[in-house]
């Protein structure tokens, strides 16, 4: 998994000019990044260059979803009936029915002619093979997604700095919130329209 921001994005939008805190910074980042990832159930940056995403799915059937998204492109689809041991390239737009098409805003994959991608009823596992290309570059999130990662970074920067706060004279201890229900409402806002509900 990749980082979702780098050092420098972060000293910039936080005015940061020394170094003597870039490997506690560094560190909150790659936990948030976790964090993010993990609470939205998707890869923002991973598969956006090679290697690309890999699914394998039941060939009986003419439409498929894809996990991630945005997808970019389908790099290739392809079936087998031997449980992926050969492959049998499909060809996309082709009229044919070894044709299939794509829906890059549905992140969707359909065969061309309606018909299954494979019409036997004892197709083996991994009968349908697609491989595509989804999410964004690293350094190109949406502004919203990156505004949101620079804010819960520095939130939980903020926390680790002054983990006690003050109240009416007494103290509490406030230890770092690592639950998505801990998130800052606003933070969980924007994420909650970047979260993949199976």
């Amino acid at each position: 998994m990749a980082d979702l921001i780098d050092l420098a994005c972060y000293k910039e939008y936080k005015g940061i000019t020394s170094s003597t805190r870039d490997g506690k910074i560094q560190s909150q980042i790659t936990r948030v990044s976790s964090l993010i990832e993990h609470y939205c159930n998707r890869n923002f940056t991973d598969y956006f260059s090679s290697p690309y995403k890999t699914e394998w799915h039941d060939a009986k059937t003419s439409v498929v979803s894809l996990d991630e998204f945005p997808v970019v492109s389908v790099i290739g689809v392809s079936t087998s009936t031997d449980g992926g041991m050969t492959q049998t390239a499909l060809t996309e737009a082709s009229a044919s029915k070894d044709g299939y098409y794509v829906d890059l805003e549905n992140c969707m994959v359909l065969t061309q002619n309606g018909l299954n991608f494979l019409d036997s009823y004892d197709v083996a596992y991994r009968s349908l093979e697609i491989t595509y290309q989804a999410g964004w570059e690293l350094g190109n999130l949406p502004g919203d997604l990156e505004l949101a990662v620079l804010d819960l970074v520095h939130y939980y920067e903020s926390e680790e700095k002054d983990p006690t706060k003050s109240l009416l004279g007494a103290t509490i201890d406030n230890p770092q919130p690592y639950a998505a229900n801990s998130f800052p409402p606003h933070i969980r806002r924007i994420l909650d329209l970047y979260r993949y509900s199976a």
